[in-house]
């Protein structure tokens, strides 16, 4: 009867040893610092690359011409704080700016903007969507994401000068204000030429 009964505290002791080892590892397994890779880029901010395009204004017409496009003013705030903000931001706010483009897109009259707009605007949302995706990867990318955050940007320039060319005057309207503003011209100087001569008659000078 002694050899099972060894047997058994044997067994038992190794069994209790092996618990103690793996109670061990797995307290070592707890203890490992997870690191998190978004730390290394969290902070920064995006750099243009060198197919950045220069900045397009609106002209007064086009100004006047959106001020009901509601969606717009907030869309242009974004851009223009697109190479200030940090990689964080734009993750965590992504889906406000993705939402704002895509109301820039489908709240807007149609009298207001024409088929080349809504490809502008098309192209915009769809640069929107991936530079936020860019921002949101685990491990980003920094090539990749200024890549797209300039495409952004470039989208935008381009939208813009889509509506500069919407609202500028055609060139029948600007030759028809040139003859208005001419026969205004013409008109003021025979009426100067008018009261000139009726002073040199009342004045009894010759007049030519």
């Amino acid at each position: 009867m002694c050899v099972p009964l060894c047997t058994f505290e044997t067994m038992k002791f190794y069994a209790t040893a092996l618990l103690l080892v793996l109670m061990l590892f797995s307290c070592k397994e707890e203890t490992k610092v997870t690191v998190n890779p978004r730390n290394a880029t969290d902070t920064l901010q995006v750099n243009f690359d060198e197919n950045k395009k220069g900045n397009i204004a609106l002209t007064p017409a086009a100004v006047k011409a959106i001020e009901g496009w509601e969606s717009f003013p907030e869309l242009q705030a974004h851009i223009d704080a697109l190479d200030t903000v940090r990689i964080q931001y734009l993750r965590v706010n992504g889906e406000d700016w993705i939402s704002t483009a895509s109301l820039a897109q489908s709240k807007v009259n149609d009298s207001l903007v024409n088929n080349a707009m809504r490809s502008r605007l098309t192209v915009l949302f769809t640069k929107m969507n991936t530079t936020i995706q860019e921002a949101s990867k685990l491990e980003v990318d920094t090539v990749s994401y200024y890549k797209e955050a300039t495409e952004l940007y470039n989208a935008f320039q381009n939208l813009k000068l889509q509506i500069n060319l919407k609202f500028q005057k055609s060139i029948e309207e600007l030759l028809e204000q040139y003859e208005v503003e001419a026969d205004s011209l013409s008109a003021v100087r025979d009426s100067t030429q008018v009261r000139r001569d009726s002073l040199l008659r009342v004045n009894r000078v010759p007049v030519n």
